[in-house]
């Protein structure tokens, strides 16, 4: 059985994030798949069957190293972040310092391709080419932040093999993201000692659910503190509503009514940015501001090495009988986010 899979199809979706620069740094990739074929999957295999899903997710460090210079670039995986999960199964790195080359227009095509020893001895094996070259802008992960899904490849491999064993995995979305970071906290699920003002649970994570019943917003964080390319991001608003980007130096003692929510986000408050979400969503800084340090400064709070800042994202909700007055008013605030530097 060959060990290449050859897929021929047209983009059928892609988004594509550009960042204005290359930065020192981590990229996560990520591919997800379903299994095609599982022969020999025993011992720390046993269980994987074709139909399961599989998703494999590494970290590259940045810089990398060229190869051909505008072309092919090598990157070095951090070995305890690879994670394959073959359905029931997650299987890792066993030695040596796997890595992962970026190519663009190498020489008319775009793809990712990386190899490592896994659990049981086996060989994890993983590529794809677009063979249009239209994929990525460059050899830099960081400046190629986005996902692709459906048959955005024309070649690809995602095979474990070894003595007694292949599985083949039919690739289906590769992805590019920023690291997450930070430790959530302040969820609105009815963890806490203080519930939602009008008992208005969220989900599991989430700060305390709202008018239009999305579970509540959930704040995550992702990229480097080092380098100060921290970008937040709310999810689950209300679609187009005014939020508001909180930081706090200081933890409270409990949770404390905020609004629709509670807010943990204490000390020093600073608002660092306004933003309009869209579909729901709102991410800060954006492209033209200020990182957040360099925010935080301007307006007195400078963040020092082995600090950390609490965060949350406050928004409009605008329907004063969800959650009337005097338990409630026109706003929610998310769960909160603490990030050390």
């Amino acid at each position: 059985m060959l060990l290449s899979l050859f897929r021929r199809a047209s983009i059928l979706c892609a988004s594509l994030l550009l960042t204005t620069a290359a930065l020192a740094g981590e990229a996560v990739m990520i591919a997800q798949g379903t299994i095609a074929s599982a022969s020999g999957a025993t011992g720390a295999y046993n269980g994987v069957t074709s139909g399961q899903s599989a998703t494999l997710r590494f970290t590259v460090q940045t810089p990398g190293t060229d190869i051909t210079p505008g072309q092919v670039t090598a990157y070095s995986i951090i070995p305890s972040s690879l994670s394959l999960q073959l359905g029931p199964v997650t299987v890792g790195v066993i030695g040596g310092n796997p890595t992962a080359q970026m190519r663009n227009a190498d020489p008319l095509v775009d793809g990712v391709l990386m190899s490592a020893s896994v659990t049981g001895s086996k060989t994890l094996s993983f590529s794809f080419s677009d063979c249009a070259g239209t994929t990525f802008s460059s050899t830099d992960p960081l400046q190629n932040l986005g996902s692709w899904s459906g048959f955005f490849y024309c070649v690809f491999n995602f095979t474990v093999a070894g003595t007694g064993t292949f599985i083949d995995i039919d690739l289906s979305s590769f992805a590019i993201e920023l690291p997450s970071l930070g430790t959530p906290l302040c969820f609105g699920d009815g963890t806490q000692s203080l519930p939602c003002p009008c008992a208005n649970s969220g989900l599991a994570g989430r700060g305390c659910n709202n008018s239009a019943n999305t579970g509540g917003a959930l704040l995550s964080a992702r990229g480097s503190t080092s380098a100060d390319t921290v970008v937040l991001t709310s999810a689950g608003e209300l679609p187009t509503v005014l939020s508001i980007f909180l930081q706090g130096n200081a933890l409270t003692a409990n949770p404390l009514p905020f609004g629709d929510g509670l807010r943990c986000a204490g000390g020093a408050l600073k608002r660092l940015y306004v933003k309009n979400a869209s579909n729901g969503t709102v991410s800060a800084p954006m492209a033209g501001d200020n990182s957040i340090q360099v925010q935080s400064a301007l307006l007195g709070d400078t963040i020092g090495a082995g600090t950390s800042r609490w965060y949350q994202v406050y928004y409009r909700d605008p329907d004063l009988t969800f959650c009337a007055a005097p338990a409630g008013a026109s706003f929610n605030v998310s769960n909160a986010l603490q990030i050390a530097y």
